[in-house]
């Protein structure tokens, strides 16, 4: 029919979406539960529940790997390498250009960051910045994000694959700081990740799913960590959030676009001439 377009190729192991997912959050949360166990009694947790607390970051890595091999797609989860620097560059100093720009209209509104940059202050935020890539991004874009937009499609796939990301951070949403669960910390989660799903989805879209942008953008995202100041500054964070959902935004158009005209190119027949 005449400007019909073709719905989104099935994956053939997209079944194993499921248990990935069941297996990177079950994962993740019993290796967390005794430090955020201890943490919600006001305790300090044993040496072996910060060594689990640590290896719960690894949950999405571990179960790509279980999940993959059943799949015989373990080549699959850790993508492609080789990519211009550029694209490397451009995902690094994202998360820096949209806390940038936060920042820039919090001031146009009359506010006053009280930082331009938020590095890691501990030797736990610093160890983060190289822990959570490589723990998380092999699972989120290497197994899960081929997966989502070959079932989903291009747009509703990563929203939908950062909801999954901000509920697998449930488990950390138990901090010593708080005493117990941080239900603000968590719900600013779980609205801040689909975006940033679909900003990571662009990026990594368009160097050819290189796992190499996929990781550099996460840890960029620890250089300037803007999340403490969700509380300090809300009115920061919530401009941030604003900013963050236009730069989602243009690049769901952007992805939609894009996979429209990859399915004109490889299925003429089923579109008309303008």
């Amino acid at each position: 029919m005449p400007g019909m377009t073709s719905p989104p190729i099935r994956d053939p192991n997209s079944a194993g979406l499921l248990t990935y997912a069941a297996l990177a959050c079950v994962t993740t949360w019993l290796l967390a539960l005794p430090a955020a166990r201890a943490w919600a009694n006001h305790l300090s947790p044993p040496p072996n529940a910060v060594a689990c607390a640590g290896l719960s970051a690894f949950g999405p890595l571990m179960a790509a790997l279980i999940v993959g091999a059943r799949c015989r797609a373990l080549g699959q989860i850790f993508g492609a390498w080789r990519v211009n620097p550029l694209w490397i560059a451009a995902a690094l100093g994202g998360p820096l250009l949209v806390h940038t720009l936060a920042r820039l209209a919090f001031m146009a509104l009359g506010g006053h960051p009280a930082r331009w940059l938020d590095p890691p202050a501990t030797a736990e935020a610093a160890a983060a910045l190289v822990v959570f890539p490589l723990g998380e991004e092999f699972g989120w874009r290497g197994f899960a994000h081929p997966r989502m937009t070959a079932r989903f499609g291009p747009v509703r796939g990563p929203l939908l694959l950062g909801g999954l990301w901000g509920l697998w951070h449930l488990a950390f949403a138990v901090t010593p700081a708080a005493a117990g669960f941080d239900g603000v910390a968590f719900a600013t989660v779980m609205l801040e990740l689909p975006l940033y799903s679909l900003i990571i989805a662009w990026l990594f879209e368009r160097s050819g799913r290189s796992m190499a942008v996929a990781l550099a953008f996460h840890a960029g995202a620890h250089l300037d960590h803007l999340e403490p100041v969700q509380r300090a500054q809300p009115g920061l964070f919530a401009v941030h959030l604003v900013v963050a959902a236009v730069l989602a935004g243009g690049a769901a158009w952007s992805l939609a676009r894009r996979a429209t005209g990859l399915r004109r190119h490889e299925n003429p027949a089923t579109f008309t001439a303008p």
